[in-house]
């Protein structure tokens, strides 16, 4: 487990780029404006307005937005000594690439842009999937390019690609963190896992698939086994949440199902998800130095930046203010 004292450096640079976050009034303000523009506007003053600055089409937001966290990363990178934490955050990039990869090859549409520059470098990628080797790649990599493909050939079903990558990142996410062994890199982590878990449990019940399907996408790292869910498929969904009644996040998941249940839809869900897992993180604000707050200002950094793309997206397309403001999460500082 790393030593408090590893993180004094961090810890002050990160006081600092905390002030930076966007806090309610800013995200008041970007609601209010009347236009995306008016939204651009008002971030004026903000650490996104170099990288808006810099776009012609306010469609490349997404560009910015990645340049952005792209910045927050390397600053923190060249702050700790320690890279599994950033290994822990930027791995979803590399098997979202992956992902590319593979379904790039498959349909014969391999372009640069389609690959996230959080990942590993996307050349690295276009090369694995022309030779079906890349000496760049990491061996887990190159071999869940292999076990994927084959994966494709046997069942020709994309989202078994997508479903067979998802369990090796959270194989490999629950590695880094029994490697760290920091109790709150734990408890977010198994938190996040669970949530995600019942989230499908949910989505194959409404669906009713069977429970093999279940079974397949279970992702492991969580503090409930899979066979909790196996003695609960047959039960009526509503007492699901009972089950969980020690679990702190117990209100999530019973506001969650009963919204589903009048709605059939779980971006409510999605969204208290968000909340509890935020929330969490912010035990990093009251840490003078040490791990959390570094965990806790990276987790805030891609969740603000979900923050605006909502408002973004909504701007863009002319959506009411008031719907925008459902889909809003709560923000860290």
């Amino acid at each position: 487990m790393p030593k408090e004292q590893e993180f004094l450096y961090a810890s002050g640079r990160i006081r600092y780029l905390e002030t930076k976050l966007l806090n309610k009034n800013l995200v008041d303000r970007l609601m209010e404006a009347e236009s995306v523009e008016g939204v651009i506007k008002a971030l004026g003053d903000t650490a996104y307005a170099e990288d808006f600055g810099e776009i012609d089409n306010i469609y490349e937001f997404e560009e910015v937005l990645e340049n952005n966290l792209l910045k927050t990363l390397k600053t923190i990178s060249d702050s700790i000594k320690d890279n599994r934490i950033i290994r822990y955050f930027t791995l979803k990039y590399d098997y979202h690439n992956l992902k590319v990869c593979v379904k790039g090859k498959i349909m014969g549409d391999l372009k640069k842009e389609y690959f996230s520059k959080l990942g590993l470098p996307a050349e690295h990628y276009i090369k694995l999937a022309y030779e079906e080797k890349s000496d760049e790649l990491p061996k887990n990599i190159q071999d869940a390019f292999n076990k994927a493909m084959a994966i494709y050939e046997e069942t020709l079903d994309p989202q078994q690609i997508d479903i067979y990558l998802d369990k090796v990142l959270f194989e490999e996410l629950e590695n880094i963190v029994e490697d760290i062994k920091d109790p709150f890199l734990e408890g977010y982590h198994k938190a996040f896992v669970d949530l995600l878990n019942i989230k499908t449990y949910v989505r194959v019940k409404n669906m009713n698939m069977d429970l093999r399907v279940l079974l397949k996408a279970f992702l492991p790292g969580g503090s409930i086994p899979v066979e909790f869910f196996e003695k609960k498929f047959q039960e009526p969904l509503e007492e699901l949440a009972e089950s969980l009644s020690s679990k702190d996040y117990y209100g999530i998941i019973k506001e969650g199902i009963e919204n589903w249940m009048e709605t059939k839809n779980l971006s409510h869900y999605e969204k208290l998800m968000d909340n509890y897992l935020i929330n969490y993180l912010k035990k990093g604000l009251y840490k003078p130095f040490g791990i959390e707050p570094v965990i806790g200002y990276l987790g805030a950094k891609e969740h603000e930046i979900k923050v605006l793309r909502i408002i973004l997206v909504g701007k863009i397309n002319g959506i009411k203010e008031d719907f925008i403001e459902e889909r809003l999460r709560e923000l860290y500082v």
